[in-house]
Parts: structure tokens; sequence; C-alpha cells
């Protein structure tokens, strides 16, 4: 008689709505969010919600969500030491990415490189994607974190960074449990046209943003004074409070 108790597998219906769950509670949490933020370009969480980190991040899920169950600890492993490093030696990576063309002036192309490494073992075999995935999830959660921390609008105000990271968290965990749940031929197809969209978007955006030849980020130029004499952009003034007509 075996003592061993039986793996209970959650089933497809339970993860549907595990997903919808998820999905409409991140949903009205970041509308709450925005609504406090009155609805302007001011909002906290602008810069995650952009097409070069959704992307990325939505391929994350889809590679979780169709991984083995017993290659998925060990994925989660591998990311969240990749994000812990990224936060931890991002001076170093600065230091490195700095002498590519452009690559300060584009958030030293963090983007391009989550999409190749995330769109890398996505394009593969479902039976051949944990051998590739496990070693390239540490430097594409390394690539998201540096993002993050680089999308930061606030300048380190302290409520951005656990916001920041609970929305990819949300929009990565609502993908995996939808490709989870929906685990199906066709999906699998098209995760492997869209690793492959992938693939080509971060080289073609990383090839245009080395091509620009910006190596640093570079202040705008500042209008020129008129001449206004001895008192350089005071004329108009002292002209009116001696009682003169302003020229012009």
């Amino acid at each position: 008689m075996s003592l061993q108790k039986p793996v209970v597998v959650p089933s497809r219906r339970n993860l549907r709505l595990a997903a919808c769950a998820l999905a409409l509670a991140g949903a009205v949490a970041l509308a709450a969010s925005a609504y406090q933020s009155g609805w302007q370009g001011n909002w906290l969480l602008a810069s995650v919600f952009t097409a070069e980190r959704i992307l990325p991040l939505a391929g994350l899920g889809l590679l979780l969500g169709q991984l083995p169950r017993r290659a998925l600890p060990f994925a989660l492993a591998s990311l969240v030491f990749g994000t812990a490093a990224g936060i931890l030696f991002r001076e170093p990576f600065f230091t490195l990415m700095a002498t590519a063309s452009g690559a300060a002036a584009h958030f030293f192309l963090t983007g391009p490189i989550a999409c190749v490494l995330i769109g890398l073992p996505l394009v593969l075999p479902r039976g051949a994607r944990a051998w590739i995935a496990l070693p390239l999830l540490a430097p594409a959660g390394a690539a998201l974190a540096i993002a993050t921390l680089l999308g930061d609008p606030t300048l380190h105000e302290w409520s951005y960074r656990p916001l920041a990271f609970a929305a990819e968290v949300w929009i990565s965990a609502t993908v995996a449990l939808a490709a989870a749940a929906f685990d199906r031929t066709w999906l699998t197809i098209a995760a492997r046209i869209f690793a492959s969209w992938l693939i080509a978007i971060g080289f073609l955006y990383g090839g245009a943003y080395m091509a620009a030849k910006r190596t640093a980020l570079e202040p705008p130029p500042f209008p020129a004074l008129p001449d206004d004499g001895a008192f350089p952009g005071f004329g108009r003034v002292l002209q009116e409070l001696d009682g003169k007509e302003p020229a012009g």
C-alpha cells in the first residue's frame, strides 16, 4: 500500500476562474490608481504600460504558463534570482552598455534584450523549452528589473518600485494562468509565432537604436535671449516702468 499522496493538479476550469479573477482585480486596482492621478499624463505606472514593456512581460507569461509543472519552480527561482541581480548590479550593467551606440538614450537597450531572451525559448517546441528557458530567465529578469528602475518618473519615490513590480507580476501571472487554462495546440502555435515577433522586434529595435549613434543623453539647446542692451530680457519691463510704449 503506497503512502504517497496523489499530486493534486488544478483543473482547467479552476485556472480559468483564477485568471479571470486576477485580471479583474488587477484591472480594478490599476483603474483606481489612474483615477487618483486624475487620468492625466502623470500616472505613476505610465512607463510600465508601454509596448516595450508589455510585450516581453506577455511573452514571459506565455512561457511560464506552457512550461512543464515540474520545471516551473526552477523557472521562477531563476527569474527571481535574475531580478535581484539586476537590481543589485545595475551600475556595472550601465557601465558595460554605455559603450554601445545609442544605448544610454534608450533605457540601455533593456527592452530589446528582454524581448530576445524571452522569445528564444518560447519559439522552440514545448519539449525543448525548459532546457533553454531556465538559464535565460535569469538575464531576462535582470533586464526587466533594470527597465523598471529606469522607467521611474518620480526620481525614487518609495511607492513606485513596489507598485511597478506588482503591475508587472500581474501582467505576466494573468497571461500565464490563461495560457495554462487554455492549453491547446493552436495556443502553442500562436505562442511560437508571437515569440518570433519578439525576437524580430528585439533585433530590429535594438539595431535601430544603435544605428542612431547617440552615445549620451544631450539636453536641448537653450533659446537665445533677445538683445536688450545692458539688461537682457528685462528691456520690455523697464520700458513699461518708465512709462514708455514697449517696442513690438
